[in-house]
């Protein structure tokens, strides 16, 4: 059977690719008429929503059928008490790829279903699925799940016992002399079934020409939503593709449970303060701003924002994997199969500090045309977080709030960065050391040549944090978090500590998810996991120093102990740096707006050598720092 290939996220072309297959859809979408008594997909739970449960038997003829040979099913089902048409459908689990259906003729409660063995030996199961009652939520649905173990047979018709031609001449196009014996071909004595590629018919793809996938999430005349979808959201064809999604992704139908990562308490996006912690694929969807199609560029160079699941997700290809999505690579993270199909957007990057050229990568086509591929996960997110689309202005914005280009601040020609597109510039021992170190929140084992995912930093907050840990490239969701920026760990960066607050580890999960703790904590200065030997100081021993208040975007603002953010502003890099800065963009070093000049000389930092000291030149936490007192270094290579 040919295997038909959906690779366009073309939602409204799926019921009428072929006239066969609109006749499918149109078999399983005429809801809520008594023919879905008749089941066409997976599950009856797929179109009837809400239906109650239903008794059910399967009892095969027998549980030892020869391969190949046919068997029935005797089929028994509770009745529903609003009546109504029933019907069933046997659905395999995998190895076994045999289904039947049957009913719509009645309200009878027994059928006997025909089946047929798998031609090879071993053990397959099946899920009878039965329904009485309309999609509406009236119908009454069941399952049950019976077996059979195929003992091998062959169904081979018996040799011929035709003699062998003997001294048989070799073949030859030549005509047969006259008086010589034809040869004769005789078959072997057993000829090897033909052995086919595997017949994938997810709910995802890939899609036979008999698919009857196509009736989980469409219906032809009574869509309630865009695109032919069976489910509306909130508002009529607004967000209906996500509330589609979250219908089967809540638990019930499909796992992992992402609905639920939606219900974990996070307070709501602020878009005037830019504090965000879901990607909110439903609820401030509008009727301008709705998805549509990901290869039609919905977001190259228009303020267009919005985030339902099939912006990142194309439903017509993606795949899942039980342990490890993605691998890591010298410039960056694949792709994981539930990125397939989806757009994104490629980079050419230029000199430091300077924005890219952006490429759409449309997702489609993707065998005939590979460079509209998606291969890396950074892709995917520049799509709406780079130069390549109209980012959201930063009028009347504090700079803790700006929105900046990460295409830009990603580019392997800056002076530092976190590695997201390239191993870092920063390959000390000490960082070596400070990657392998540990602290009560560590999760990712790095090495200095690695490579990092958007995700190690940007990822639900259930992401666990006990044994077993999960691995780096594993299924890390970026749709909620409780943490601002949907950061998978805390990260105090906008308040700066009051006068009495004590170092606290939770400040900075987020830094400890790498990083080791040993160079911030009290009396830490002696660790060789820095190259900065007062990171302990700064951070412990600077409570009442200053008079300032807790706001970093004030100038002059601070009053106590440290944050990181105020020597590390610009975490991904120090591209964006506020203000007048002589800083040479090494180690992410750029000062948060809180720190002040001193006597007006410009506020810089020169770093440490092997064999030269470091220093500062400005005002922080009321105390003013110069290059011939306030020195450190240098550092062991």
């Amino acid at each position: 059977m040919r295997i038909l290939e959906l690779k366009k996220n073309h939602v409204p072309k799926v019921a009428v690719l072929l006239t066969g297959l609109a006749a499918a859809v149109l078999a399983v979408t005429m809801s809520p008429q008594a023919a879905h008594a008749t089941p066409r997909a997976a599950s009856c739970f797929g179109c009837h929503a809400g239906a109650t449960t239903a008794m059910v038997t399967a009892t095969p003829s027998t549980a030892t059928p020869a391969a190949g040979a046919s068997y029935t099913v005797a089929i028994t089902l509770s009745s529903n008490p609003l009546g109504g048409n029933t019907g069933y459908g046997i659905v395999p689990v995998a190895p076994a790829v045999e289904k039947t259906f049957g009913g719509d003729t009645g309200s009878q409660l027994t059928f006997t279903a025909n089946m047929v063995a798998p031609a090879t030996a071993g053990t397959y199961s099946y899920t009878v699925w039965t329904n009485q009652g309309l999609t509406d939520g009236s119908g009454q649905v069941g399952s049950k799940v019976y077996s059979i173990t195929v003992t091998a047979g062959s169904t081979t018709p018996p040799v011929s016992s035709t003699p062998p031609v003997s001294s048989t001449p070799p073949v030859s196009s030549t005509p047969p002399v006259s008086g010589t014996p034809p040869v004769i071909f005789t078959p072997p004595a057993t000829i090897p079934p033909a052995t086919l590629p595997p017949v994938v018919d997810g709910i995802h793809g890939k899609y036979t020409l008999t698919t009857d996938k196509c009736g989980m999430c469409h219906r032809v005349h009574t869509s309630k939503g865009a695109n032919l979808l069976a489910k509306a959201g909130p508002t009529t064809n607004v967000g209906s593709q996500s509330t589609l999604c979250l219908s089967c992704h809540d638990g019930t139908g499909a796992d992992p449970t992402v609905d639920n990562q939606y219900k974990l308490g996070q307070p709501a996006n602020n878009a005037a303060t830019r504090e965000y912690y879901s990607h909110d694929a439903v609820g401030k969807t509008t009727i301008t701003t709705q998805h549509s199609l990901s290869s039609l560029d919905e977001f190259g160079k228009v303020l267009n924002r919005h985030s339902e699941c099939t912006d990142c997700h194309n439903p017509h290809q993606a795949t899942a994997s039980a342990t490890r999505d993605t691998t890591m690579y010298t410039d960056g993270w694949a792709a994981s199969g539930r990125l397939l199909g989806v757009s994104g957007v490629s980079v050419e990057n230029g000199a430091a500090d300077t924005a890219p050229t952006y490429t759409l990568l449309s997702g489609v086509d993707t065998e005939t045309v590979p460079a509209n591929l998606v291969t890396r996960e950074y892709q995917l997110c520049l799509k709406c977080h780079s130069g390549f689309t109209t980012l959201t202005p930063n009028t009347d914005l504090k700079p803790s709030q700006y929105a900046l280009d990460k295409g830009v601040e990603f580019n392997p020609a800056n002076p530092s960065f976190h590695p997201v597109e390239a191993k870092g510039t920063n390959q000390t021992a000490a960082m070596t050391a400070s990657l392998a170190g540990t602290s009560p929140y560590k999760l990712w084992n790095f090495e200095v040549g690695d490579t990092i995912r958007c995700l190690n930093c940007h990822a639900t907050s259930e992401t666990p944090g006990v044994a077993p840990l999960p691995q780096a490239g594993a299924n890390l969701a970026p749709h909620t978090s409780i943490n601002r920026g949907i950061l998978i760990r805390n990260y105090k960066d906008r308040v700066l500590k009051s006068t009495s607050d004590a170092y606290s580890a939770g400040d900075f999960a987020l830094c400890y998810v790498c990083h080791a703790e040993a160079p911030f904590v009290d009396n830490g200065s002696s660790s060789t996991a820095t190259n900065f030997s007062l990171h302990s100081q700064h951070l412990n021993k600077l409570a009442g120093k200053g008079t300032g208040g807790t706001d970093i975007d004030t100038a002059g603002a601070g009053a106590g102990n440290a944050i990181c953010a105020e020597c590390h502003f610009r975490l991904h890099s120090t591209t964006y740096k506020v203000g007048a800065q002589e800083v040479d963009g090494t180690r992410l070093v750029n000062f948060a707006p809180n720190v002040e000049s001193n006597n007006g000389a410009p506020i810089s930092w020169t770093p440490a050598g092997t064999v030269d000291s470091g220093s500062c030149t400005l005002t922080c936490h009321g105390h003013p720092h110069t290059a011939a007192v306030d020195t450190y270094g240098p550092y062991s290579p």
